[in-house]
């Protein structure tokens, strides 16, 4: 009768079971010794990076995306006024943006009265300017779920 309960080889097998526990136990354990990844400095954020949100945050006046609401405002301008000659873009003083649900543009400007009717169909951009400018304030919305945007207010200064 064998005295071991696993078979005649059990010791070898033993040992051998050993050695794999012992050699997964190091493969385990090597990235501990390793030198792999080092920590990465991370930025320090300070109190004028945050904004909270919701709050409205100063942009580039003479940004592409800008100078297109602007010039949007300005044909609602031009829509809405009883003036019988167009109003052209001349340039944007300051922006602001605010993002919620829409993004709000408030947009200080410089407009001149052109020599263009708007009985005629012109294009206001090749129209000759006159001599009137307008300091004027616009507020626009962009609502990005049906990409419109709204003229909601706009106030001018001669």
């Amino acid at each position: 009768m064998n005295p071991w309960p696993y078979g005649a080889d059990w010791p070898q097998a033993a040992e051998t079971m050993g050695l794999h526990a012992f050699m997964l136990l190091l493969f385990i354990s090597m990235p501990c010794f390793s030198n792999g990844d080092q920590p990465m400095e991370e930025e320090l954020i300070t109190e004028r990076n945050i904004q909270p949100p919701g709050s409205s945050f100063k942009i580039n006046p003479e940004g592409a995306e800008v100078q297109e609401v602007a010039k949007k405002a300005v044909e609602e301008f031009n829509t809405r006024s009883n003036s019988k000659k167009y109003f052209k873009l001349l340039n944007v003083t300051s922006a602001e943006a605010q993002v919620t649900n829409l993004i709000t543009y408030k947009i200080d400007a410089v407009i001149g009265k052109t020599k263009c009717l708007k009985a005629q169909d012109t294009d206001v951009e090749s129209c000759v300017l006159g001599k009137k400018r307008r300091m004027c304030k616009f507020e626009v919305t962009f609502n990005p779920r049906n990409d419109k945007y709204e003229l909601l207010h706009s106030s001018c200064k001669k």
